[in-house]
């Protein structure tokens, strides 16, 4: 027998040998490491009195002779891909693989009887804080099922009889006194909801309990953008329109999202990218991953749950990127914590919450909303900006006039323009067509972008016109050693270099200019 089957919660799971084709209702389940392996296989046993039965009729386990020898070699076997576990769960997206096979139904045998409750209890509730007001966009909260298969969905109510009316309360009430899971919830475009897990197991309270802070705590975040190095806050903007904003948590990317008109935000389903990734039939392309999440206002992140503060290796850190990362470079920072913190901005700042009821803090990269982009000061001399080369939108102040009295912080990110753009004038003898590819990389390949160029046409001096090639780089690094490459898509043409061993701060001075 090459697969195992049993419930728990009332869902089926299978454990199959490789090459054994899974059934099509099933969804693959990943583990990251041995022990969320371990944990899962110990809450198997202990919930199913059929798992190991059944587990011990395949044969890479029928050697066991203990449940702990049962365990470690159900462990050492799922990580050498040697077992795969699936499961019946919601599936967040349709996957487009048609069975090789239809498998027929096997019967499994009928679980023991639970008894009827006497009488259920309703007289709990568990609550979650959000913090500031009149909170309103696409992001709510919810609880995973109970044993009754009854699920919650709730938006934030503003607190009115606070004298500061600094928070929103959403209140799960008259539910049993079993502990709950929290989501947090988006609205997705044409698909179902995006579903970020927060917690698991969450104590309830008796219904009638108030407090002045509650065990879990979420903060809606405004995201802006310092423009220079200075890192100053009268030197900053909203955020480039189309750029993408990566919320880590816990050392893993949680949230990715991009820029809308520099003060909205969508949602990509993050998690089902990462599933496609790792699993074993690619069906997409995970480099190329659609925000298809309404448009949000604010980015809500953990502060504090189940009493615990969100801060340090457990804290929430964000990046700014005008172009959409590889997973490749996401995998960089979720393995290198060091890196992370250095590059990314914390938010550790937010503690002061609790005590002091806002965000007022007078620097760092968290402060108020209510005075966020209306100190800017103006001029070159003031600044030491080349207005030119780092445009300004003027109207930016009133774009956040909506929620500057909602008493939220604005968090500042690193956005500085980082973009190199050449103009080159083509060859006349050259096929329009040809669709040369162009890439700058540094000389120890640690860095690369390739640029689509588009055609640009200009009026020379003597009245003829002049078609030029507009490249455009971004982010490109500080610092290393350039090269320029151009390479044709016509077969054995040997790659021509145009630029060799610049750095960004040479190329920035002597970019070929368009003419005028």
């Amino acid at each position: 027998m090459l697969f195992a089957q049993y419930y728990v919660d009332g869902k089926q799971h299978e454990v199959i040998q490789k090459g054994f084709p899974k059934r099509n209702a099933l969804k693959y389940r990943y583990f990251y490491n041995e022990k969320e392996c371990r944990d899962y296989i110990q809450d198997v046993l202990k919930k199913s009195w059929y798992a190991k039965e059944s587990l011990l009729k395949l044969p890479l386990l029928s050697q066991c002779d203990s449940q702990e020898s049962l365990e470690n070699t159900v462990v050492k076997l799922v990580m050498e891909k040697k077992l795969e576990v699936t499961l019946d769960c919601p599936i967040e997206m349709p996957a487009m693989v048609r069975p090789r096979y239809v498998q027929k139904d096997i019967v499994l045998p009928k679980p023991p009887p639970v008894p009827e409750p006497k009488g259920e209890c309703l007289d709990f509730k568990i609550v979650v804080e959000v913090a500031g007001n009149n909170i309103s966009d696409g992001q709510r909260l919810s609880l995973s099922k109970d044993s009754q298969g009854r699920e919650l969905l709730q938006n934030p109510q503003t607190v009115t009889g606070e004298p500061t009316k600094h928070r929103s309360l959403v209140s799960f009430k008259k539910i049993p006194e079993d502990p709950r899971s929290i989501f947090l919830q988006v609205a997705m475009k044409g698909e179902p909801p995006l579903r970020l897990k927060l917690l698991d197991n969450a104590a309830t309270v008796d219904e009638k309990q108030e407090k002045e802070c509650w065990e879990h705590i979420l903060i809606p975040l405004k995201p802006l953008g310092y423009i220079t190095d200075a890192l100053r806050r009268d030197q900053t903007d909203i955020l480039p329109d189309g750029g993408w904003v990566y919320v880590f948590w816990k050392g893993k990317l949680w949230r990715e999202l991009k820029v809308i008109k520099g003060v909205n935000f969508r949602d990509v389903r993050v998690e089902y990218y990462r599933n496609q990734r790792h699993g074993q039939i690619i069906k997409v392309d995970g480099d190329l991953r659609p925000a298809l999440g309404v448009q949000l206002n604010t980015i809500w992140v953990p502060y504090k749950l189940n009493g615990e503060v969100q801060q340090a290796a457990n804290g929430v850190y964000l990046l700014f990127s005008m172009t959409q990362w590889s997973w490749d470079k996401i995998s960089e920072f979720e393995s290198d914590t060091t890196k992370l913190q250095q590059e990314a901005t914390s938010i550790d700042q937010l503690t002061s919450y609790e005590q002091e009821q806002h965000f007022n803090h007078p620097t760092g990269a968290v402060g108020p909303i209510a005075k966020a982009l209306t100190n800017q000061t103006k001029t070159e001399e003031e600044q030491k900006l080349d207005e030119q080369a780092i445009p300004r939108i003027s109207k930016h102040p009133k774009l956040l006039d909506r929620q500057r009295n909602t008493k939220i912080p604005a968090v500042y990110l690193k956005a500085i323009d980082k973009r190199l753009i050449m103009h080159f004038e083509t060859d006349c003898h050259a096929p329009i067509d040809r669709n040369d590819l162009f890439e700058l990389r540094t000389n120890n390949g640690s860095w690369q972008h390739a640029s689509k160029p588009t055609l640009k046409t200009a009026e020379a001096v003597d009245g003829t016109q002049k078609q030029w090639i507009e490249l455009i780089f971004h982010d490109v690094p500080e610092g290393q050693k350039l090269n320029l490459q151009q390479t044709s898509r016509v077969e054995n043409e040997t790659p021509f270099i145009i630029i060799k061993e610049k750095t960004y701060e040479e190329l920035r001075c002597s970019a070929p200019k368009k003419p005028m």
